[in-house]
């Protein structure tokens, strides 16, 4: 397998009406997808509400995930834990299943210091022989991964990547410095892919590529496969309403499912205690994605 790049929609956890996983919902989702020309798919990081599944159902969509993409494009597995002997167990599971690798925040709930980090994914890096795509969001985890602290990270066997969701754009140009280019960065903030992928980002967690796959396709492509800096603007111009909205609402989930519902894809509701959208804010994400060109209802 070679180097990972490009954009891959980190994948919503539809469910159906009962609260069960709605694995034949995703499976509809994947085709979709796929056909739409993601390079890649993550199940079970923040926006498949991994915190809110227990381990038995992660396990059972981890393994229907990369049965059903049969290899069509590389598979990620959120193997986040708030133990390191959890996430061993969970890395190794995507593993056994066939993933090409897996995607890991540091301990979540007690803030962790520099040391603990590392020994968490010197823990994973140990137990597997897949890629481990590391997850820095302070934001949720009160643990900011610091460049100084990816450089230590990126000697571990199996660190090869690392999703950058501190808001901080400058972060790219120090960790590519730092690990001479052999750590590969990928934007992890909705509303920076433009100006990451000018710093250098190779790929792209994409949130907003659960409805706009084919938009944040183009984005990565104009930018990085062809350099066009100006056909790049246009189709982030495009693409920045629906990504402030999934960004600034704090509830990208719920809106994620409801969009997929009248896409004709499957969503269902989130896990409580989210809760449903407003006529009001149905109306207003209606709006926000015909700027984009998506119609609800046209799927």
């Amino acid at each position: 397998m070679g180097v990972l790049e490009g954009v891959f929609t980190v994948m919503v956890t539809p469910l159906t009406k009962r609260g069960d996983i709605d694995l034949d919902g995703m499976a509809k989702n994947i085709d979709w997808w796929v056909h739409e020309g993601v390079h890649g798919l993550i199940a079970l990081g923040s926006t498949g509400e991994f915190a809110s599944i227990n381990t038995e159902d992660r396990m059972q969509v981890a393994e229907h995930v990369i049965d059903h993409v049969a290899n069509r494009v590389p598979v990620l597995i959120g193997a986040t834990a708030e133990t390191t002997d959890e996430a061993i167990t969970l890395a190794r599971h995507a593993e056994e299943a066939g993933a090409s690798g897996v995607l890991v925040l540091p301990s979540y709930y007690y803030r962790s210091k520099p040391a603990e980090v590392l020994a968490h994914f010197k823990g994973i890096s140990d137990a597997v022989n897949i890629p481990i795509m590391v997850y820095n969001n302070p934001g949720s985890t009160k643990t900011d991964i610091t460049p100084e602290q990816v450089q230590k990270l990126s000697d571990l066997r199996m660190v090869q990547y690392i999703k950058e969701s501190s808001c901080d754009i400058r972060r790219i140009a120090d960790i590519r410095i730092r690990t001479n280019d052999e750590l590969t960065v990928f934007c992890g903030w909705e509303d920076l892919a433009y100006e990451s992928f000018v710093m250098g980002a190779k790929g792209w967690v994409s949130v907003a590529a659960n409805i706009v796959p084919s938009l944040c396709v183009r984005l990565f492509n104009d930018l990085v496969r062809d350099n066009d800096l100006k056909a790049g603007w246009d189709t982030y111009c495009r693409l920045l309403p629906v990504l402030w909205l999934l960004e600034r609402s704090g509830k990208a989930q719920v809106i994620l499912k409801f969009v997929l519902d009248q896409m004709g894809l499957a969503g269902g509701k989130a896990h409580t205690p989210r809760l449903p959208l407003s006529e009001r804010e149905k109306s207003e994400i209606a709006a926000t994605l015909s700027v984009a060109g998506v119609e609800l209802g046209s799927h």
